[in-house]
């Protein structure tokens, strides 16, 4: 056997673990219909979690209403934090949104901004927000000075995924036709 079979050998077996696949990755949309309560601190559905980052004097707190997440930017406010509750990266790839200007930023650094008021739309974020950590929802007051000055909005059907990631099976695979491929090289160059 010489390098070129050895490596269209490996070249196959390679390629029948990836064309075997990857374990799928289910998207998740996130729909809110069972949060509840008034000025809770974290709200968690389909291994999701999004939770208030308390930074103002008003204390965290999130706002469920009619099936959805409002975000408020008075004094006092405090930005939103979605992650999966596993520590699993994820990618956002949008939600519905309605409301005031808002800023989405990753942990790695990706930032979405939308600005003015938005009558209900999908937002798609784009790549870089995809094998992220968590992201960030900040809204900003429109006035600092006016306590009583504040902007809403809201997010409902949150689309998520966690990225594929290759099964233990087909790495088991691939090792088991490698060592063959090995076993075979080695009783093609005895009969030489």
């Amino acid at each position: 056997m010489n390098i070129f079979n050895f490596l269209r050998r490996l070249a196959l077996a390679a390629a029948f673990m990836f064309g075997a696949g990857a374990a799928s990755a289910a998207i998740v949309v996130i729909d809110f219909d069972e949060i509840d309560g008034i000025y809770i601190d974290s709200y968690t559905e389909s291994g999701y979690s999004f939770t208030s980052l308390e930074t103002g004097i008003g204390g965290g707190h999130l706002h469920p209403g009619s099936g959805s997440l409002w975000l408020h930017s008075q004094f006092g406010s405090s930005p939103y934090q979605i992650r999966r509750e596993d520590g699993l990266n994820f990618d956002l790839f949008g939600f519905e949104y309605l409301g005031g200007t808002s800023t989405f930023i990753a942990d790695t650094g990706a930032t979405y901004n939308i600005v003015g008021e938005v009558p209900l739309t999908f937002v798609e974020l784009p790549a870089s927000f995809q094998n992220v950590n968590y992201v960030n929802w900040y809204m900003t007051t429109p006035d600092p000075d006016d306590i009583y000055g504040e902007d809403w909005a809201r997010i409902d059907n949150v689309v998520t995924r966690v990225p594929p990631v290759p099964e233990p099976a087909h790495a088991g695979m691939l090792g088991l036709g490698l060592a063959a491929l090995l076993a075979a090289r080695r009783a093609a160059g005895r009969r030489v």
